[in-house]
């Protein structure tokens, strides 16, 4: 052995002394490993190396379709934050203290950190597994606030549609709006997912990025009722010879940051703030808690959990109101 435990060589009687008392010390304790002080054994598991790797097999999971590509290019990000502060250091020397200033340097809200450090705590999960570290540190609980989202009503919702000229643009926002499904999947649905003989729309695939994904986001097929008026402007739109898509352009899948725009343009002339997902799917599912029922609505959204639902059970003001006295 010729180097200390960041594989720096020794230049000096004093220091090996000094790494041999602590070498004995291991040993004593049980813990010594001769990788600490083997030049070709430290790179590898020197934290900006290790990460890279890391981060090559997700991007070979991502080939393979078990990630999606947005994911991906969240993953990236985070994975460069990571690297630049943890820099060269031996990732199992990297504890639970080590972790909590990393976490207590960063600045967002509580979703953000969230989902920073779930992506770090996956990392240290992995290397644990792969035999990397000999045990994981220890993360800070993130207590994120349930998100106050805003909502309009059916009448704002369908004057903003109305003033959409485009019958393309105007059936896509449509669609999203009525069937309550994620922008994404608007995109993706092809005309064969139509059944317009029994009224009936399979949502079974959606697009990350640009990326067209054979699966919904939750890998769930969705056999939905079709609403009639969105069945009706259906039957309106062109067909393309070749394309299989519902919504397209020039054959090209339509673009869902162009919806986005328009929608922001259309709502801000009606004084009206709010976002394109926010005031078509969300504001659809909240009426349609009142209306039908918490049970019903997670069905056809297709949530995993009813969490997931009951966030549009808050704005159900009509059904609290029979615990206000009655005159």
């Amino acid at each position: 052995m010729y180097s200390d435990s960041r594989g720096i060589p020794f230049t000096s009687y004093e220091q090996a002394y000094r790494i041999l008392t602590k070498i004995r010390a291991e040993v004593d304790a049980g813990t010594f490993d001769p990788s600490r002080y083997v030049s070709q054994k430290l790179k590898p598991l020197r934290f900006k190396n290790w990460a890279s790797v890391w981060l090559e097999k997700r991007k070979i999971e991502a080939e393979r379709k078990l990630l999606s590509p947005s994911y991906l290019k969240e993953l990236r990000r985070f994975v460069g934050i990571f690297q630049e502060y943890f820099k060269d250091r031996d990732i199992r020397d990297i504890g639970t203290k080590t972790v909590s200033d990393f976490y207590l340097s960063l600045n967002g809200s509580p979703k953000y950190l969230q989902n920073i450090m779930s992506c770090l705590h996956k990392m240290f999960t992995d290397a644990y597994d792969w035999e990397d570290i000999g045990k994981t540190p220890k993360f800070p609980k993130i207590d994120v606030p349930e998100p106050d989202f805003k909502v309009i009503d059916f009448d704002q919702q369908d004057a903003a549609i109305q003033k959409i000229e485009n019958p393309m643009d105007r059936v896509y926002i449509l669609f999203t709006a009525r069937q309550m499904v994620r922008p994404s999947e608007t995109r993706a649905l092809f005309w064969e997912d139509l059944d317009l003989k029994h009224n009936q729309v399979t949502i079974r695939r959606h697009f990350s990025l640009n990326e067209l994904r054979v699966t919904t986001k939750f890998k769930r097929i969705k056999v939905l009722p079709l609403d009639g008026d969105v069945k009706e402007s259906i039957l309106k739109l062109p067909r393309h010879i070749t394309s299989p898509f519902v919504f397209q352009k020039d054959g090209q899948p339509y673009s869902e940051s162009y919806a986005r725009k328009l929608w922001n343009r259309v709502t801000s002339e009606m004084g009206v703030k709010i976002s394109f997902y926010r005031g078509t799917r969300h504001s659809s599912a909240t009426e349609a808690v009142n209306r039908a029922g918490m049970d019903k609505v997670q069905e056809f959204l297709g949530h995993t959990r009813p969490s997931m639902t009951r966030r549009y059970a808050r704005m159900n003001t009509e059904g609290l109101k029979e615990v206000l006295r009655k005159k």
